[in-house]
Formats: structure tokens, C-alpha cells, sequence
């Protein structure tokens, strides 16, 4: 098993009249991998500023045009943080230059399957993933669960229900 190890940083908001935000200081957390494949690499950000974890394929594969395909990492989560989850995110340069999307998966902390990543091309041309190439980011994040789910009565906003388009062009 191949592990990799973070620092984050733990805050807490405690709010006073003038809606203060404490630090609470850095606790050390594990999110490891089972390596499936022995091209598979572990997601690594490349400067210490950025917060997704790029994940890299293992395989050549052709996304269609208009279409998607899996595209095999070589990984399987073997631990996520108990108290966070994932989200598969793109990279800005896949899909500003090249129409490349994956699909914006939720992975629960309990999961522990294949890391796959569906590709959708968005445009009219065919894309060859090369092996090696970085193809989504990984981006933990804290479980925030609702204290209570309940049928209310819609309170009053600003916004009020003007929905798609509502701020102009």
C-alpha cells in the first residue's frame, strides 16, 4: 500500500458580534492508495499552495468526440480520513483547451474501489489521453453535516427566487 501524508490546517468558526473565524492550529492526516498497476503514481500537487492533487492515467485511451470513456488510474482507495471526503475535479487546462471534463464524482470517506476517471470530450474532435498524462485533481474536503433536515417556510433574501440569468449578461 502506498500512502500519502498532508498537513492541514483545522479551524474552527466561532462567531462573536463581529463574526470572528479562530485557528486552532495542524493536524497530520493520511489518504492512502492500493497500487494496482505498476505504471500508477500517486496524486501530488505540483506547489505547496495548491489544494487538488493531480491523478495521473496509467493508459493510452481515446476520449470521442462528443462522448467520454473510463480512464484507468492504476489506483484504489485504500483509506480516506474518517471526517472528509473527495471530489473529482478538472484541470483548467484540459477543459479551457482541449473541452475535457471528468465526471464530478463524490467519494465518501467509506469507499474503497477503483479511482477511475470518467472523461467527458465536450467538443467535436476526437482526444488521445497518453500514458502519464494528468488527467483530474483529487481535492479533499472537511464532512459538514446539517444538525437537523426539516419542511420549512422559505425565508425572505435578497435574491428572493430570481434564478438563471437574474443578474444580467
Amino acid at each position: 500500500m502506498h500512502t500519502l501524508s498532508y498537513n492541514m490546517s483545522i479551524f474552527t468558526a466561532h462567531t462573536d458580534n463581529n463574526n470572528t473565524i479562530s485557528i486552532f492550529g495542524k493536524i497530520n492526516y493520511n489518504l492512502e492508495f492500493e497500487k494496482l498497476h505498476e505504471d500508477a503514481q500517486l496524486p501530488k500537487k505540483n506547489n505547496a499552495s495548491d489544494i487538488g492533487y493531480d491523478v495521473f492515467c496509467v493508459e493510452d485511451k481515446l476520449i470521442p468526440a462528443r462522448g467520454s470513456a473510463v480512464v484507468d488510474v492504476g489506483l484504489k482507495f485504500a483509506n480516506i480520513p474518517h471526517g472528509y471526503w473527495i471530489r473529482v475535479e478538472g484541470r483548467s487546462g484540459l477543459g479551457f483547451k482541449h473541452g475535457i471534463m471528468p465526471h464530478a464524482g463524490i467519494i465518501d470517506n467509506g469507499y474503497r474501489g477503483d479511482a477511475g476517471i470518467k472523461l467527458y470530450n465536450l467538443t467535436d474532435a476526437d482526444y488521445q489521453i497518453k500514458k502519464g498524462d494528468r488527467i483530474a485533481q483529487f481535492v479533499l474536503y472537511p464532512v459538514v453535516h446539517a444538525a437537523h433536515v426539516s419542511f420549512g417556510e422559505s425565508t425572505q433574501s435578497d435574491r428572493g427566487d430570481n434564478g438563471f440569468g437574474s443578474s444580467g449578461k
